[in-house]
């Protein structure tokens, strides 16, 4: 596996480190923090996942894709984790303490230029339509919530064969986090607003943490001070495991049990 941050190649997690921003460092209880963890210490479960998601062994790892809305103006969307081959391509979106994101219906009300958020919303559906069962309506999505649907255009944007996972990293020690069954319930919506697309599988992907006594001397810095981002960044540096994992749970959204 190649690793890069975005599209610009990097030979380790350290090296990638630099590349990522201050705000993702602002926090020590960022999703970014152990996503970053298992990429460096557990190679091979994330060798394992990834064959079980039916990535091949050659595939790229790229940290923090970007994707830019193909209509209107606006963000381009930042997928934590873009596995890609020749063959196929897997978003991952890492979740740890984040609450419930906005809803389309929420993110379309806000902004000084609402025309122009129904444009980038059209853009992300015209990536969508190709692996729809039917037409697809703007009105239909006003409660899909607004990451799941750019991040599912990432997907496609990405490369063929797409796939979708969000890893959910649990527990999370902030209470307002969203919940597992919340998560879920809405990559389910957006599956079923899409017609159910069995070439378009989503994913959740369940996987348990311990944090380390290296964790711990971190874990109550203030966020958003320069001092937690400098010493967060030299924790993932550091030699020493930030967080012990689990073996992971992967359930496929839709599916019957």
């Amino acid at each position: 596996m190649n690793l890069h941050y975005d599209r610009t190649p990097c030979n380790t997690i350290a090296a990638a480190i630099p590349m990522c921003g201050e705000r993702e460092f602002q926090s020590p209880t960022r999703s970014t923090l152990p996503l970053l963890s298992w990429l460096k210490h557990e190679q091979p479960m994330v060798s394992s996942l990834l064959r079980d998601m039916g990535m091949p062994a050659d595939c790229n790892l790229h940290l923090e894709y970007k994707v830019k809305p193909p209509k209107g103006s606006g963000k381009a969307s930042h997928t934590d984790l873009m596995v890609i081959s020749d063959e196929s391509s897997l978003a991952v979106e890492a979740k740890w303490t984040e609450p419930r994101y906005e809803t389309v219906g929420e993110w379309l009300e806000k902004g000084s230029d609402p025309l122009n958020r129904r444009d980038v919303l059209t853009g992300w559906l015209g990536l969508l339509q190709k692996y729809a069962q039917h037409t697809l309506h703007l009105t239909d999505f006003s409660d899909a919530v607004y990451q799941i649907v750019h991040r599912a255009a990432s997907a496609y944007a990405a490369g063929s064969d797409p796939k979708m996972a969000y890893l959910v990293f649990k527990p999370s020690p902030d209470p307002r986090t969203a919940s597992i069954q919340q998560i879920q319930a809405d990559l389910k919506h957006l599956w079923d607003l899409l017609g159910n697309p069995r070439t378009f599988p989503f994913y959740l992907i369940e996987l348990r943490l311990s944090p380390t006594a290296s964790f711990d001397a971190i874990a109550s810095l203030p966020k958003g001070h320069k001092a937690t981002t400098r010493q967060v960044s030299a924790a993932l540096f550091g030699s020493d495991r930030l967080f012990s994992f689990e073996k992971y749970c992967v359930t496929r959204v839709g599916e019957k049990t």
